[in-house]
């Protein structure tokens, strides 16, 4: 069975609705809020997703939220507007625009759903383009990056990172925002954690189905001791010491004995 099916399913049906270069547009918008925001004509404190102020009516947080820019510095906003682009063209290069713009949709509906479940957490980009970077690096692991525009550091490393503090500040958290977390974070889950979860379980039963076959398959290796009583041999029982007695009745040549029969016939030949 394809555990993808359903993703198939959905883009047979309505690929057509893939937003082709969805993230120049989202980081094209970024860029005109920071300049605005630091112009003073538009707070970010007016865009963030606040689960309380959506249900009061400030229904443009639903939105707003993914525009607002982490980075607080010109400079830094070029590099991060750069990676937010150069992870989403990774995953769109890698799945195409519709399960990219899909993912991003879906990353934005569960961090919405997330903050009316928690009304007290409110919510910028942050998280949905971490699972942006968060596919990349599963998709480009060995990728590399200059960690302080120095030192070049896989892709991997830096997610496994800052998976490290997500799951301390998971630990720390109180039950209903653990789940907000969860639910931030569910388009990963979906598209590649699941998936890589079910192919290594897929991996491992298919492994070890092949070793049995192999094992049945094999010709089985003809054995060199045998007892002459019960059939034992050094193959169905290779902890056994096989010995052979070349008394009188047994011949010169000699018979095989495992250690129990051995005995017993030990003592036949000392009763007669």
């Amino acid at each position: 069975m394809n555990k993808n099916s359903w993703l198939d399913k959905l883009e047979a049906k309505y690929g057509n609705w893939a937003l082709d270069g969805l993230i120049y547009y989202v980081t094209g918008l970024m860029v005109l809020v920071f300049i605005l925001h630091n112009a003073g004509y538009l707070p970010y404190s007016v865009l963030v997703l606040d689960g309380n102020l959506v249900m009061k009516g400030q229904i443009w947080r639903l939105v707003t939220f993914l525009l607002i820019p982490i980075s607080h510095n010109p400079i830094w906003l070029f590099f991060e507007l750069l990676i937010i682009i150069m992870c989403a063209n990774g995953i769109e290069q890698a799945m195409g625009s519709f399960r990219l713009s899909l993912y991003y949709v879906l990353g934005a509906i569960f961090m919405i759903v997330a903050s009316l479940i928690e009304p007290t957490i409110q919510l910028n980009s942050y998280i949905m383009y971490l699972s942006l970077f968060f596919g990349y690096a599963t998709l480009y692991p060995n990728e590399e990056m200059l960690f302080m525009f120095i030192i070049p550091i896989k892709i991997k490393y830096l997610a496994f990172l800052s998976g490290f503090f997500i799951l301390i500040s998971f630990v720390s958290v109180p039950f209903t925002t653990k789940i907000a977390l969860l639910l931030s974070l569910a388009n990963y889950i979906i598209f590649f954690a699941i998936p890589a979860f079910m192919g290594i379980k897929y991996a491992r039963q298919q492994n070890k189905r092949r070793k049995a076959f192999e094992e049945a398959a094999s010709p089985q290796r003809e054995y060199r001791h045998k007892c002459s009583v019960c059939g034992k041999t050094d193959v169905s029982n290779p902890e056994l010491i096989f010995k052979y007695c070349v008394c009188k009745e047994c011949g010169e040549n000699g018979v095989a004995f495992c250690p129990e029969h051995l005995e017993e016939h030990k003592k036949l030949m000392n009763g007669k």
